[in-house]
This record gives C-alpha cells, structure tokens and sequence, in this order.
C-alpha cells in the first residue's frame, strides 16, 4: 500500500523536474517508510526553480514521489494560496492509500479536512512543539498568540485521534499532547546515527582558544544565534578567550554577521553556512571543545545527539525534549545570555578528567539513538498504521 506522508518542509523542483532539499529530508529518508509500504508520496510545498544548488540533496526517487503543492510564505501567502491548496489536496481523495501526518503542521490540518481516508484512521509523528514554536522570541509574528493557541488545539486533537502515533521525546510531549488510550504509540527520533557517526574519545584537552560550535539553520531566528553571539561578546568582556563556528545559512545569516560587527566579536565567529558533507560536520565537531544548542525550540534536537555522539560536553536551552538527553546542570533558560555564559565558564574550570566522564556520558546516552534502535520502533508503527487500514 502506498502512503501519503503530509509535511510542512518546503522543497525545490529544477527545470529537469526532479525534487530537491536544501538541508533535512533528502531521498534517504524517505525510505525509511519503504520498509512497510510499497510507496511514499510526500504532500508538501513545493517551489520551481531555474537549478539546483550544488549543495542541495535529491529527495524522489524510486518509490518516493511527490504531491506538490503551491509555495507560500507567511500567513497572508498562505491565504492566497489556499484556493490552490485545496484542490490539489483534495485530489488525494480518490487515491487508496494510508497517511502520516509529520506535526505540528496546518498541511496536516488542511488535508485532514479534505483528503482524509474513508475510514478516519491515520497516523501521526509528532516532531515538534508550538508552544514554544510561537513563543515570545521565536517568532516575530504579531499574531503570535492567536497562532500559539490555535496551533497548540490543533496539536491536541490530532494527538488524541490518531490510530498510530510516534513522538520524537520518550516522555516531554506526550505530557502536552497524549495520545488516545486505544492507539499504538511510541517515540523515536529522525535522526539517522550509523556505527560511522559515534567517537568514543579517550581524552578531552582544551583548545586555546576555546572553540565552541553551533548547527542550526539561520531561515529563522529560534535557532538562538543572536543569544549565541551576545554570549561570546560576553565571554570576551570578561575575558575568557573562545571562538564560535556556526554550521547553517539562511535567509538571516547577513544579519547574524552584521550583529557579530556590532559586538565586536566577528575575527571570534566563522559562519560555515550549509555543510551537506557528514564527514565534514563530523570532523567539525570533533575539533570543537564544547557543542551548543542556543535554541528558542526544538522536539528532539537532532544536532545534539550527533555531538553527543562525538563524545563533545553539550549545553543546551531548554526546549522541547533536551532533558531527557543532559543533566539539568548543562540545561540553561532560553534567551538567557548571562545564564549562557556562565555556563561555558563553568565548563572551563572542569578538569580533562572531569571533561572527558562528561563526554563518555553523552556518548552512551547516544547510543540509545542508533538508527537500529529507531527503524525498529518505526517499523512497529508503520505496521500498526497498516494493519489499521484492513
């Protein structure tokens, strides 16, 4: 059976007709789906273009094939477009077929209302959080509120009706979110960790000066860059010595380099933009001395768990599932840049040995990622969704 998977990325169409990424959904995940159903079609936006970037990743292909829908950007684009959406949506209708929705998301909202399944049953794959998506930093929106309540409803009820559901946190969402008492539910993650992804280090000395990093993409401000910078300003007022490289570009990665000309900081901060390579974001994170995730919201952030699975010693705000990976003491506010601060100081007076049972820790709490570990509780759900439909 096929299934349709509904999807709030937006992805890019070339003259020559095949389908691109930017940064996360290339072709290899979808397959991840193929281990149960014989075909995937993602529902998602979809925006033509002249030529692909040379960094940009294939995502159909065989068995994985796409139903496009108009691209659009902000509420307004979304109400202009929403003739179009439905009719394309709507056209699901007759296809048989099973379906995920990856939320939160108004795709899935949308095609619930006009493509659902004849007999109600779908699955969801819950990978994201709106209460902190839409709180007060993390989006510039002035209908902010009205968006937070209506997406944080919307959530709630697609948790509570869905025959098959799959969290991305063992244990922080479903708090908000829970699933129906009569559905399979689980947790797994999108990560994708091979053997080739973990470094077990065997010791932990430091760099002068010291090197932090970051990943995350710059399209919006939640992933915390501004906080980010304003703490390294701050480090260097007090005078401890660090640099920062920052994996990820977007649509703000000028402002984000002018605001590090303001704060005097830009010979400390090296903006890398999008690395596709792994081997290149691994050995990124294997010189670094300490990973940071500044975030305003995640689910379960991936970047973390790939540093953890270096070995690196992590700090992170507290957002979406981040401590059911790290000891509350290297969990700090979101938006709290002294807090930020003095927690890379307080790493710096740790010991080699100290650093290195810290890193080790990270790594073992990773493992519980490993992609053999995830693709089978995947499978389950898949499976549950299918054996629904009979």
């Amino acid at each position: 059976m096929q299934v349709d998977v509904v999807i709030e990325q937006r992805f890019y169409q070339c003259k020559q007709g095949l389908l691109w990424t930017e940064n996360a959904f290339p072709y290899d995940f979808w397959t991840r789906y193929l281990s149960v159903f014989s075909d995937v079609n993602i529902v998602a936006r979809v925006a033509p273009v002249d030529q692909a970037k040379s960094s940009w990743k294939r995502v159909d292909g065989d068995n994985v094939s796409f139903t496009r829908l108009p691209t659009y950007l902000g509420p307004v684009g979304f109400f202009k477009s929403l003739p179009r959406l439905v009719t394309v949506i709507r056209a699901r209708k007759k296809h048989s077929r099973a379906v995920i929705y990856r939320v939160p998301g108004i795709l899935a909202f949308l095609y619930h209302c006009f493509a659902k399944p004849n007999n109600g049953k779908y699955a969801a794959e819950v990978v994201g959080d709106p209460m902190d998506v839409f709180a007060k930093d993390a989006s510039k929106s002035s209908l902010r509120p009205l968006f937070k309540w209506l997406f944080v409803k919307m959530l709630q009820r697609q948790c509570a009706k869905a025959t098959a559901i799959a969290y991305v946190t063992e244990y922080s969402l479903q708090r908000r979110y829970p699933p129906a008492n009569w559905a399979f539910d689980t947790h797994y993650s999108s990560i994708q960790l091979s053997d080739d992804d973990y470094l077990e280090r065997s010791s932990y000395p430091l760099s002068q000066p010291l090197e932090l990093i970051c990943i995350g993409n710059l399209a919006q401000p939640y992933k915390g860059c501004d906080i980010m910078l304003k703490a390294v300003a701050d480090l260097h007022d007090k005078g401890v010595q660090v640099r920062l490289r920052w994996i990820g570009g977007g649509a703000l990665l000028q402002e984000m380099q002018s605001l590090a000309g303001q704060l005097a900081i830009s010979q400390y901060c090296e903006f890398l933009g999008n690395i596709a390579q792994r081997e290149t974001i691994r050995a990124a994170l294997d010189s670094a001395d300490i990973f940071v995730l500044p975030s305003r919201q995640e689910g379960l952030p991936r970047v973390l768990i790939e540093a953890m699975a270096r070995s690196l010693n992590c700090i992170a705000t507290d957002v979406g599932g981040v401590k059911e990976l790290l000891q509350d003491e290297y969990v700090i506010e979101r938006d709290n840049v002294v807090q930020l601060s003095q927690a890379i100081q307080k790493m710096l007076q740790k010991s080699e040995e100290q650093r290195l049972l810290l890193g080790n820790e990270n790594y073992k709490k990773a493992t519980e990622y490993h992609n053999d570990v995830l693709a089978a509780r995947r499978t389950k759900m898949y499976r549950a969704l299918l054996e629904s439909q009979s």
